[in-house]
C-alpha cells in the first residue's frame, strides 16, 4: 500500500497531522513529528509528542482508527493515510534521532517558504509516543485534479 516512492516522501520531513474521533464522532488531532514506514509497506509508526498524544490516546483506545495527513510546505504535495491502530507505546531512545531529523526537515521546509524556524523550533518533541498503524487507504491531497482520489 505504501510503495517505496511514497514511503520516501512520507519520511522526508513533512508537516504531519494525526486525526482521531471520539465516540460522539467529534474530531481530535495533534501535530505529529515524524513517521517511519515499515518494510512491508503496510504499516507505519507515527511519532507524536507525549504532551500532544495524551488527548488522542482515549480515542485510539476506543475505536482504533486514525487519519494521518502529510504536506510538504514548498510545493503543497500532500496525501492522507487512513489506518487501524495496532499498537501504542512510548518512543524509544534510539528513535529520538529519527524524530529530530524529520522535524528538522519540516522546519527547513518552512524556512524555504519564508516562515522563520523560531516560530516552531520550541514545539515539544520529546518524550514522544509511537503509534503503529496498518494503512487501510491512501488518498491524494495535493491541490489539483487528482485531489481526493485513492493513491492505493
Amino acid at each position: 500500500m505504501l510503495d517505496p516512492s511514497l514511503a520516501a516522501f512520507l519520511q522526508e520531513g513533512l508537516g504531519i497531522h494525526i486525526g482521531t474521533r471520539n465516540q460522539r464522532l467529534e474530531p481530535n488531532g495533534a501535530r505529529a513529528l515524524a513517521v517511519s514506514v515499515e518494510d512491508d509497506g503496510a504499516h507505519m509508526v507515527v511519532y507524536v509528542a507525549e504532551i500532544a498524544a495524551a488527548r488522542l490516546l482515549p480515542d485510539l483506545a476506543d475505536n482504533g482508527r486514525a487519519a494521518v495527513s502529510f504536506g510538504r510546505p514548498v510545493d503543497d504535495r500532500a496525501c492522507q493515510v487512513k489506518g487501524d491502530v495496532v499498537g501504542v507505546r512510548p518512543a524509544e531512545l534510539n528513535e529520538r534521532e529519527l524524530i529530530r531529523a524529520q522535524f528538522e526537515g519540516f522546519l527547513a521546509g518552512l524556512e524555504r517558504i519564508g516562515i522563520p524556524r523560531a516560530g516552531a523550533a520550541n514545539w515539544a518533541q520529546w518524550p514522544a509516543v509511537a503509534i503503529r498503524l496498518r494503512a487501510t487507504a491512501v488518498i491524494e491531497q495535493t491541490p489539483g485534479p487528482a485531489a481526493g482520489r485513492p493513491i492505493s
